[in-house]
């Protein structure tokens, strides 16, 4: 199965966001005092405000979405620390029938690609701790925890 990574069209918005739908349901699932359960994900202005910032790319098979990956290039300095840049993935779903075939790790790739043409230092994403799949991706991609996070429901 050959993948490839394009950037989406306008027409691609229910495509991006029935993927868009079935991370937000796990989510939903593993933190309900969290997120809620909604219609779109993704809203028709964000799509279109990624699109324009070019900050959104999809995996298709042949000519369909199997996946897609939305991402920003941030830079960190601050006076007492290192100076950083870094493309932070911020969301990355690969479609239920398609996950173990290599999309997410394409998708991965792309990343680490264009960090590296933008003069990255570093490429950063954040996870569910409940979602052990993608961990184990990120994690054998090359990923290795920074931080943990703690949280306290008051």
């Amino acid at each position: 199965m050959e993948v490839t990574i394009d950037v989406p069209k306008v027409e691609d918005f229910e495509d991006v966001n029935q993927l868009a739908k079935q991370v937000h349901s796990l989510h939903v699932k593993w933190r309900p005092d969290l997120f809620i359960d909604v219609k779109e994900v993704i809203t028709q202005e964000d799509f279109k405000e990624m699109l324009q910032n070019e900050n959104i790319v999809v995996a298709k098979v042949q000519s369909e979405i199997v996946g897609y990956m939305t991402f920003c290039i941030q830079e960190k300095n601050h006076h007492g620390v290192r100076f950083r840049k870094y493309l932070k993935i911020d969301a990355i779903c690969v479609d239920e029938k398609s996950r173990g075939s290599g999309v997410g790790t394409k998708l991965l790739k792309f990343a680490k690609e264009k960090a590296k043409e933008n003069g990255c230092t570093d490429l950063d994403l954040t996870v569910n701790e409940e979602n052990e799949n993608a961990i184990k991706v990120y994690e054998k991609f090359g990923f290795k925890v920074r931080n943990i996070a703690y949280s306290m429901k008051i």
